[in-house]
C-alpha cells in the first residue's frame, strides 16, 4: 500500500510541468512597481497593468502603466525598444464575492497567448509569478507581502495552494 501511494504521489509531480522562478532583480522590480499600484487599484477598484522588459543597453524599465476595468486590463506596448519579460497587473480592490486572491486561468492564457511571463498582485497583498513556458502561477509571497487592502478579510477564497496549473484554475473556476 505504501508503495502504490509513493508511486501516486511521484506520478503526479511528474505529470506536472516544472515551472522557473524568474531572476530575483525581475521579481524585485515587479514587485516594486506593484507595491505603487495597489493602493491606486484599491482606491479606484480597478485592476492596472503595464509590461516589464529590458531596454537594449540591459536596464530593467516598463512600459506606460494601463487603466483597467474591474475584472480585466489589457497592456499597451509603448515603447517599441522595450524587450519584453512579463506582464504585470494588479486584481483590483478587495470584494467578498470575487475570489482574486490567486490567478486565473485566463492570467495565464493570456500570458502564453503573448509569449510573456506574468507577475499579479492581489488584495491581501500576494505576488504571483506565472511562468508561461510551464502554466503554472506560483506564489512568490503571501499576505502583506505587498500593500494589503484595508477591506480585505483573509480566508474568504479558502485555502490557497503555492502553485497552481491552467487547469487546476479551470477546475476551481468550474466550481465557482
Amino acid at each position: 500500500m505504501l508503495v502504490i501511494l509513493a508511486l501516486t504521489a511521484l506520478s503526479l509531480l511528474l505529470s506536472q510541468p516544472a515551472a522557473t522562478l524568474p531572476p530575483a532583480q525581475d521579481i524585485a522590480a515587479a514587485k516594486a512597481w506593484l507595491t505603487r499600484l495597489q493602493h491606486l487599484s484599491f482606491a479606484t477598484n480597478r485592476e492596472y497593468c503595464g509590461y516589464l522588459g529590458y531596454m537594449p543597453d540591459g536596464t530593467i524599465a516598463f512600459s506606460d502603466i494601463v487603466r483597467g476595468g474591474h475584472d480585466g486590463c489589457t497592456p499597451v506596448l509603448s515603447n517599441p525598444d522595450l524587450i519584453l519579460i512579463a506582464s504585470l497587473h494588479t486584481h483590483g480592490a478587495y470584494d467578498p464575492e470575487v475570489p482574486a486572491e490567486f490567478p486565473t486561468s485566463l492570467d495565464i492564457s493570456s500570458d502564453l497567448r503573448e509569449g510573456v511571463n506574468g507577475y499579479i498582485s492581489t488584495p491581501g497583498g500576494r505576488l504571483w509569478y506565472v511562468d508561461a513556458t510551464s502554466a503554472v502561477a506560483i506564489q512568490l509571497c503571501g499576505l502583506r507581502c505587498l500593500p494589503q487592502d484595508p477591506a480585505f478579510h483573509a480566508g474568504d477564497d479558502g485555502k490557497l495552494r503555492h502553485s497552481y496549473t491552467r487547469r487546476q484554475l479551470r477546475q476551481i473556476e468550474m466550481l465557482d
